[in-house]
């Protein structure tokens, strides 16, 4: 699930790029998500309980609709009007660090070890390698705003977990879609961007299909589901491979290829994504020291520890 989401939302990057030569930004994103919410909505209803109970899932919609679809995704589209898809991926990339940062101050749980954050400076270091700051002028304004908005998906995703509403997953991405839609809409009428009335027709028809029901439709059904099991730190590492999967797709579809530097981020960026959801290795490399070859969490709470013969 985990790399078929990596793979989803990588590809998307070059989507919406692809879209946005013929549809303005805030109504690409608007429009994108009132059809993706509508599918949801109708699924949702047809396979369990749809309507929020109380004030913990109402403030889930809200929070969801307004900072992960709405913030992030207008942002994102904005900035990915002046800067490339896979700069975009690249800056996105930083989610699972501004994660970790607003885990570590609102989750009690989620305090970061050694190992994530050696794996987080790696990543780090592979971002800056693919970002090549020292090369050709990338426009700050676009940067800024994609830095913006991964900011607000962070901070909705931690958030989130800290509400741990009962409202199913479907549910919930069906609401959160629609308010989030209806406030890029608003965004849109705001900033005077004209209605496009071929949207799913020309050049951007494919793009949008696929944004649709790839990487809204399927893509947030993986990714709530990923949220309740792993939580909001781990479930973003996702964003490490996304530069990735962003440059396969651009060099499949744009045939834009890859470069050494580029291949060398990617390569930090897995070392950083291996540390950092291996199961403590630098701890485990200290217990050996002890003989102890590792230990484990039984699913009854008590620790398991294996000693060397």
């Amino acid at each position: 699930m985990f790399v078929s989401l990596a793979s989803i939302w990588g590809g998307s990057f070059v989507a919406i790029e692809m879209g946005l030569g013929s549809v303005p930004p805030l109504w690409f994103a608007g429009l994108r998500y009132l059809l993706a919410g509508l599918v949801i909505s109708v699924v949702a209803a047809a396979t369990g309980r749809f309507r929020p109970q109380d004030r913990s899932e109402w403030l889930s919609i809200g929070l969801t609709g307004g900072f992960v679809v709405a913030g992030y995704h207008g942002l994102l589209y904005l900035g990915t009007a002046v800067v490339s898809g896979s700069i975009s991926s690249v800056i996105v990339s930083l989610n699972p660090v501004l994660t970790t940062v607003a885990a570590g101050m609102l989750l009690a749980d989620e305090t970061p070890g050694a190992s994530d954050a050696l794996g987080l400076l790696f990543g780090l270091a592979g971002v800056v390698v693919i970002a090549n700051p020292g090369g050709s002028g990338v426009p700050l304004s676009g940067v800024a705003l994609v830095f913006v908005g991964v900011t607000m998906f962070a901070s909705g995703s931690v958030g989130l977990r800290a509400l741990d509403p009962d409202l199913p997953a479907a549910s919930l991405q069906g609401w959160s879609m629609l308010l989030g839609s209806t406030m890029l809409a608003g965004g849109a009428v705001l900033r005077g961007e004209q209605f496009p009335m071929g949207v799913a027709s020309g050049e951007s028809a494919l793009p949008f299909v696929y944004l649709v029901f790839g990487a809204a439709v399927v893509g947030y059904l993986i990714y709530f589901d990923l949220l309740s099991r792993i939580g909001p730190v781990r479930v973003n590492y996702v964003a490490y491979l996304e530069p990735v999967t962003a440059a396969m797709v651009a060099w499949a579809v744009l045939g834009r290829a890859p470069t050494a530097t580029t291949a060398t981020g990617f390569l930090l960026v897995a070392c950083g994504f291996a540390l950092a959801t291996v199961n403590d290795p630098l701890k485990r490399l200290g217990l050996r020291s002890e003989g102890i070859v590792y230990s484990d969490l039984s699913e009854n709470g008590s620790v398991e520890v294996h000693y060397a013969d």
